[in-house]
């Protein structure tokens, strides 16, 4: 069973996520966890089944911690076996697609905004259209 995970700073990205993730009959029984930072994410990290596959969203720029520093953290407290992350920015900044794509530990780098499409492509959800 997998569980989705979104960390971003900006209140409508989330709402978005949500209005997305709600519409697919794909993850109508997958549990949701939205977070407004990296910090409250990982206060809450006792909350995520950590048995499970979690899929996560990260973005890059956030207030308090970024999502550089939450993989950094992550990975100091031994946790990054336990996501796929896909980075989900708007950044246009190149170095940070590559960095992105050279980290052993994120999936994919996604722009904004999320889709119907790139959800499924990352929970590998094949659709026939």
């Amino acid at each position: 069973m997998k569980q989705l995970i979104f960390i971003d700073d900006d209140q409508l990205v989330i709402d978005i996520s949500k209005i997305i993730i709600e519409s697919l009959p794909e993850t109508a029984n997958i549990d949701k966890f939205y977070f407004k930072s990296g910090d409250a994410f990982l206060q809450s990290i006792d909350t995520i089944d950590l048995s499970k596959e979690n899929v996560m969203f990260l973005d890059l720029n956030m207030p308090g911690l970024d999502g550089w520093q939450v993989v950094d953290e992550m990975s100091e407290r031994k946790l990054l076996d336990y996501f796929e992350i896909y980075v989900l920015s708007s950044s246009l900044h190149p170095k940070d697609k590559e960095r992105a794509e050279k980290h052993p530990y994120i999936q994919k780098y996604i722009e904004k905004p999320l889709s119907k499409s790139k959800v499924r492509e990352c929970l590998g959800i094949n659709v026939s259209v």
